[in-house]
């Protein structure tokens, strides 16, 4: 069954689970290192809300929960898919879902990260498990715009993590998602980053460490999972929604240096 053909009487739809990379961020534009820096969308973000709001649509996909990153330009598009989707669906923010903090490399641009790191940190600090940045300096942090910290549970902007820390504090959200998803309250969206999203496919999936180096996010394109009544995922990859534009965007994120 393709998840078009899905009904919301249909237990296999209600086991559907929807991810969402917000919309194109400012800072994404300039192929800035945002992390926790509160940034808003791009005006190309802001139109591509509408763009996976009809590709849910168009598949039937009116989420019954939504959770949102509670971080502007994932929060902004959650809102927009919520109000033209599922008004009615309650609309849950979740610190977990936090892009991950870059420490030193945040409100950094990538080719600065290239000239003074080199390639070699800069592939290990941004796409393997446990590479990670040193913390930022009192310096760094005082020249940081769009940063008040509010909404994000424990998480101190600056002192930096992997993307193996960032599995773990996905974990538990991951553990309530699935519960859910096997007692068939879903569709469920899912509005969070680029890495929080990687976290969270590699968790649903049982991603290996070289998977989820590969594994490239794009803005707005709705990834989705089916699962089964035990709660294990149908297709181990998902499926996009649109299939030829996610591969064309997750290109362009990989030429950039990857999500």
């Amino acid at each position: 069954m393709s998840t078009s053909d899905a009904r919301p009487d249909d237990a296999r739809y209600r086991r559907t689970l929807v991810l969402v990379r917000h919309g194109e961020s400012c800072y994404n534009a300039e192929q800035i290192f945002t992390g926790l820096l509160d940034v808003d969308l791009s005006p190309r973000g802001s139109a591509q809300i509408g763009t996976a709001s009809r590709l849910m649509a168009d598949a039937g996909l009116r989420p019954r929960l939504m959770v949102t990153s509670p971080l502007l330009r994932a929060s902004r598009t959650a809102e927009g898919i919520h109000r033209l989707l599922c008004p009615d669906a309650p609309l849950h923010v979740d610190w977990r879902l936090a892009e991950r903090d870059y420490g030193c490399l945040t409100g950094v641009s990538k080719r600065e990260c290239r000239s003074r790191w080199g390639e070699k940190a800069f592939f290990v600090w941004r796409r393997t498990l446990p590479g990670k940045p040193p913390a930022a300096t009192e310096e760094q942090r005082v020249t940081w715009r769009g940063l008040d910290g509010a909404g994000l549970g424990p998480l101190r902007p600056g002192m930096s993590e992997s993307l193996a820390d960032v599995v773990e504090r996905v974990r538990p959200l991951w553990a309530r998602l699935r519960g859910r998803l096997v007692a068939a309250e879903g569709p469920i969206a899912v509005v969070a980053h680029g890495n929080s999203l990687r976290a969270l496919c590699l968790l649903i999936c049982g991603l290996g460490a070289a998977e989820v180096e590969r594994l490239n996010v794009p803005a707005a394109q709705p990834l989705v999972f089916r699962f089964g009544e035990r709660g294990e995922p149908l297709d181990r990859a998902g499926v996009y929604l649109d299939p030829d534009t996610a591969r064309i965007e997750a290109a362009r994120v990989a030429a950039e240096g990857g999500t």
